[in-house]
């Protein structure tokens, strides 16, 4: 695990704690969370469906003792995976197959230089006797169809369009590819790459089992997590780290390559012994290593031959060929092909229905919605599946989960007394936690074990009338016998984040939960000490802006009773809503709001102020199949206080 930061505090380039786990159990209990959330924030939780590999090779070239040929795949439909397939110049397999992706360098995968040579190593590892598929990252050499790799927007992110999804989905359909090839064995899968490939390895390595052997080369560090966008997606290091997510490859065979000369300084002494700790558990302690390269940020002659041994190893048996002595496979003098001729698409003509800028992240857009229909419930085994999907998904992207009460605790303050109920001033928090949530709990003389939490835009001021007493809503619930408690979500009234924040900042979102997310959290936070106070039962109202966070949160937990949330009108035919204040990674993708009724029912639910504009789909088909459509409810309008007293009394009469 990381180190406990207070909200808003977390960043790149800060030290991170390596994560020590003392059991197997409790590591792999991690290790499955984790892995859920590194696809599910990119939008890819679980996998789409994957057609058969379609691949075409546009051209073949003979070399000293391998091939190389010019290939394409659709890996989406209407969007292409584009590389060089090296193969052994004798034998006929089947032989092992290793991924190459390049990583920054300015010539992509047709890199050849001392720092770092692509062709090299492939070259290398096809006259060892291994298919290497060298690929571009989006944006490079033949991958035209965006228009620069740093692409990147919290609009397209809300959708799982981000260079880092596209290029794991490009990974993931490589290791399609290679399998599909009648002369590779696919039980004996690798993977290596350096710096931003070294990032796409062990990101494929940790949510791949295919991958059986990964060489990331100078990148898994304490210290650093990666400089470019492809490496970096809101949401995704929330709570762990580059170190954390590299051991994920354990126990299957991983060698650590680093560098004097960059961030990977100090594997020895820092990330090697903590993820060699983790492959202990599983009694493989033999199956990680570490190299080390005195020389500048690099993927060069003296790291690769280090991986060519760890290779020869774990995929032919033998470490001798790589053996610099070797007149087989040791890395020896080859000469260059010219790049227009390893080019796939040396003209810049790309195949017929690829998309490209605007249009290419259009395809793809409705490619998710697409997906996302698909998943509407017509019996109780698709309903089941998807309330079970739906609830996991927003747990991942808005980085929170339901609680208990015995989880939290409260820290009292200013108390009043009044005719019929008495006021108490709290700060309630989840235990660890840095900065708790500011909260007023109003409870009757008569209490009837029920409550109510009321969340406002404005906070708890939104609650109360012009003389600080409680409003008329409040009033209401109180002489009905409820306990009644508001609170100030984070950046709202009392509530201020202990640093500033940056949401706007596509690095900073990686290692921090969206404003949105943490507004839910402290809402389950809310409702869990509630819950403590009235055991009858817990019920959610969200007005003037606070009904997404009342409703994403009764997805969550389903310990709240009922929920009534005032919509505002909102729009779901554009994507407005959901950036700024109502961020969270790949949101759109999952069926924002529109889900979220699915995974509220049967309990009571009413929807106010939609203007008719809620897509009330998912909601409909899980009421009707749970035989409970008369317990959701939809309004045009907004509603009074009356009516929504009148909705709650007979929601939690319905309760029970």
């Amino acid at each position: 695990m990381t180190d406990s930061v207070e909200r808003g505090g977390r960043h790149g380039e800060m030290a991170f704690q390596p994560p020590r786990y003392e059991t197997l159990e409790a590591w792999e209990r991690r290790a499955a969370w984790l892995r859920e959330h590194l696809l599910a924030v990119q939008g890819l939780w679980p996998l789409p469906d994957r057609e058969p590999v379609r691949a075409t090779f546009t051209g073949r070239l003979e070399g000293d003792g391998y091939t190389v040929e010019n290939v394409y795949l659709e890996s989406w439909p209407g969007f292409y995976c584009t590389g060089n397939l090296y193969r052994p110049g004798r034998g006929a397999g089947p032989f092992p197959g290793v991924l190459h992706p390049h990583g920054h360098w300015s010539r992509g995968r047709l890199e050849d230089q001392p720092l770092g040579s692509i062709r090299a190593r492939c070259i290398a590892m096809a006259r060892l006797g291994m298919v290497s598929f060298a690929y571009d990252m989006v944006g490079y050499n033949d991958s035209l169809q965006v228009p620069h790799h740093r692409f990147a927007s919290f609009r397209g992110a809300l959708w799982g369009i981000s260079p880092m999804a596209l290029q794991t989905w490009n990974s993931i359909r490589a290791v399609d590819f290679l399998q599909s090839l009648p002369d590779v064995d696919p039980q004996r899968i690798g993977c290596t790459g350096a710096s931003g490939g070294g990032t796409q390895t062990f990101l494929l390595a940790a949510v791949d089992e295919r991958v059986r052997v990964a060489a990331p080369v100078n990148m898994i560090s304490a210290h650093f997590q990666g400089g470019c966008v492809c490496e970096n997606l809101p949401g995704l290091r929330i709570d762990t780290s580059n170190v954390e997510i590299g051991a994920l490859m354990a126990p299957r065979p991983l060698l650590l390559v680093s560098a004097t000369g960059d961030w990977t300084t100090n594997t020895p002494t820092v990330e090697y012994p903590a993820i060699r700790a983790i492959y202990d558990l599983y009694g493989a302690g033999d199956r990680v290593a570490w190299a080390q390269v005195d020389a500048p940020h690099n993927y060069n002659a003296a790291s690769r031959a280090h991986v060519y041994r760890w290779f020869c190893r774990w995929l032919l048996g033998d470490e001798s060929p790589a053996d610099a002595s070797s007149t087989r496979g040791a890395e020896r003098p080859f000469a260059a092909h010219g790049d227009e001729e390893l080019r796939v698409f040396p003209t810049g003509q790309l195949p017929a229905g690829a998309a490209t800028g605007a249009d290419l992240v259009a395809l793809l857009e409705r490619a998710a919605r697409h997906r996302l229909l698909r998943m509407v419930p017509t019996g109780a085994d698709e309903l089941a599946g998807l309330r079970l999907v739906a609830r996991r998904r927003l747990e991942h992207v808005l980085g929170t989960r339901a609680v208990d009460p015995k989880e939290v605790s409260a820290e009292a303050g200013e108390e009043a007394r009044s005719d019929g109920w008495s006021r108490l001033l709290l700060t309630i928090a989840r235990a660890g936690d840095g900065q708790g949530v500011p909260g007023t709990l109003y409870t009757p003389v008569e209490a009837g074990g029920r409550g109510a939490l009321l969340l406002h835009g404005a906070g708890r001021q939104g609650l109360d009338d012009a003389y600080g007493d409680p409003g008329g809503l409040v009033a209401g619930l109180l002489a009905a016998g409820y306990s009644v408690l508001g609170v100030d979500v984070l950046g709202v009234g009392a509530a201020r984040p202990a640093s500033p924040r940056r949401d706007d900042d596509w690095f900073w979102a990686t290692f921090n939960p969206s404003l949105l997310g943490e507004r839910v959290r402290d809402v389950l936070t809310a409702v869990a000490y509630l819950r403590g106070v009235a055991p009858g039962g817990v019920a959610v109202v969200g007005l003037s802006g606070a009904g997404p966070w009342a409703l994403l949160a009764t997805a969550v937990d389903d310990g709240i009773a009922a929920v009534c949330a005032d919509v505002g009108a909102m729009r779901f035919d554009v994507d407005d809503a959901f950036l700024g204040e109502g961020f969270a990674p790949a949101l759109r993708a999952y069926g924002d709001l529109q889900v979220t009724p699915a995974l509220v029912a049967p309990r009571p639910l009413l929807l106010a102020n939609t203007a008719r504009r809620f897509p009330c789909t998912w909601g409909e088909a899980a009421y009707r199949l749970l035989g409970a459509r008369d317990a959701m409810l939809e309004r045009a309008n907004p509603l009074d206080d009356d009516e929504i007293l009148a909705w709650l009394r007979a929601a939690m009469e319905r309760d029970g």
